[in-house]
């Protein structure tokens, strides 16, 4: 099978086209190598892969793409901080490049699926809590007051009950918080109506693995852990450091995309998650066993403003799919940190 991968020089993308070509598939890739965070190519691109290094923006189809016969469409600029900074540049990289790899992926003939890479992020706040004394369910809104005197879980408004964090599933309806969010959504809303293909989007948890850059400005949490454990800092926690945030094994994602690439069944939205909460506390402990460091951190207590206090999601699609458990993050630091150790 010949597999367009958009994004495939990045550390999701260049592990899927490794998955593909180890399963003897023909791969083609679209990466604009970003300057902001690429300076040269990734010394782990491959001899056996087509690459085509262009912006989407500017990509201009040629022969070697009409026999396409599944994409997948990872490509797109990151980072909540970023989208602040660059707001038409972001818009314009995501959506635009998406809509123009929509129009060309209309006419290609032989295009049997298509799969998207979106995020989390398109939730926003829509996690629902569970009130243990009743059952009932209440959203995640904690009051300042409470955030300022150091009572960080969410509460319910009526008997200042600590709530537990429901799992979200594929059926929430996105709502997402800041721009980066929005213009996942937006690559998901330009494939309706696509009828060329079936679409399946899976919405990407925090991933973590080899390759993660841990260093770049818009590094996620767990990767500017694993940098400043790496390099001998103390990370510094807000709250009281055992906030939950659900990190997913970048091999668990790869497994899921290939299976749908390769013709197994599956809904329109997976979500891509562990489906098991880790407290940043538990993380620094994980990452400093997998480095082979004594773990150690500093609990800063305060807040910031939006942060949500739990991050979970429901697993039960992808396990579905992959035909497993997917990895904790106390199974998976080892396998994505270990290569940090020192010697």
């Amino acid at each position: 099978m010949k597999v367009l991968v958009t994004g495939g020089a990045g550390f999701i993308g260049s592990h899927l086209v490794d998955a593909l070509r180890d399963a003897d598939h023909e791969v083609v890739v679209i990466d604009s190598l970003d300057p902001d965070i690429y300076h040269a190519p990734p010394p782990y691109l491959r001899s056996d892969v087509d690459y085509c290094f262009v912006d989407l923006r500017h990509w201009h189809p040629d022969s070697r793409f009409d026999d396409v016969e599944a994409v997948v469409h990872l490509a797109a600029l990151g980072g909540v901080s970023r989208a602040a900074r660059e707001p038409a540049n972001l818009l314009d990289a995501n959506v635009t490049g998406t809509a123009r790899l929509v129009e060309a992926a209309a006419r290609w003939p032989k295009l049997e699926r298509v799969v998207l890479g979106s995020s989390f992020s398109v939730y926003g706040s829509n996690y629902r809590y569970r009130v243990p004394s009743s059952g009932a369910t209440i959203d995640g809104t904690r009051r300042i007051e409470d955030l300022e005197a150091g009572q960080f879980e969410v509460r319910d408004a009526r008997t200042g009950e600590v709530a537990t964090i429901v799992p979200i599933d594929e059926s929430a309806t996105p709502n997402p918080l800041e721009l980066y969010g929005a213009s996942k959504y937006m690559q998901e809303l330009c494939f309706r109506g696509f009828s060329r293909a079936p679409v399946t989007i899976f919405r990407f948890s925090s991933v973590y693995g080899t390759r993660l850059r841990v260093d770049d400005g818009e590094a996620t949490i767990v990767a500017k852990l694993a940098g400043w454990i790496r390099a001998g800092a103390t990370p510094s926690l807000f709250e009281d450091g055992k906030q939950l945030r659900d990190w997913v094994y970048v091999g668990d994602l790869v497994d899921g995309i290939k299976r749908v690439v390769e013709g197994a069944s599956a809904p329109s939205y997976v979500n891509v998650c562990s489906g098991v909460g880790t407290s940043l506390i538990d993380a620094c402990e994980h990452v400093s066993a997998a480095i082979g460091l004594r773990a150690t951190y500093n609990v800063v207590g305060g807040y910031r403003a939006g942060d949500m206090r739990h991050c979970l999601g429901d697993k039960s699609t992808l396990e579905r799919l992959i035909g497993r458990t997917p990895l904790n993050f106390a199974q998976g630091a080892r396998l994505a940190f270990g290569h940090m150790a020192r010697a």
